[in-house]
């Protein structure tokens, strides 16, 4: 069986004990939440990948979600501005 990560998006593996508590509640740890930009409240997003889980934050995940869109500058086709034409055409021709 494959053991279960939690990446947190850095350059250097770090680790963290986490314990489960009442209700499945787990503290996320002080360094964690400010690397992650998020604070008491706000929703963390944890991903199935392939080998493990990875914990980000709703702006982490869009920021690399918006990335892996953009135009790398040795390509021809910018996918994030595809996107927003078509649902430009889309919305025009229901008449928004």
């Amino acid at each position: 069986m494959m053991p279960y990560l939690l990446n947190l998006g850095m350059t250097s593996p770090q680790t963290y004990k986490l314990k489960i508590q009442a209700q499945g509640r787990v503290i996320v740890p002080t360094d964690v939440r400010a690397n992650l930009g998020v604070q008491e409240g706000d929703e963390l997003i944890l991903v199935k990948e392939e080998y493990g889980y990875r914990l980000t934050s709703r702006r982490l995940l869009a920021e690399s979600l918006y990335g892996s869109l953009k135009k790398a500058e040795d390509e021809e086709r910018d996918f994030t501005q595809e996107l927003l034409d078509d649902r430009k055409v889309e919305a025009e021709g229901k008449g928004w």
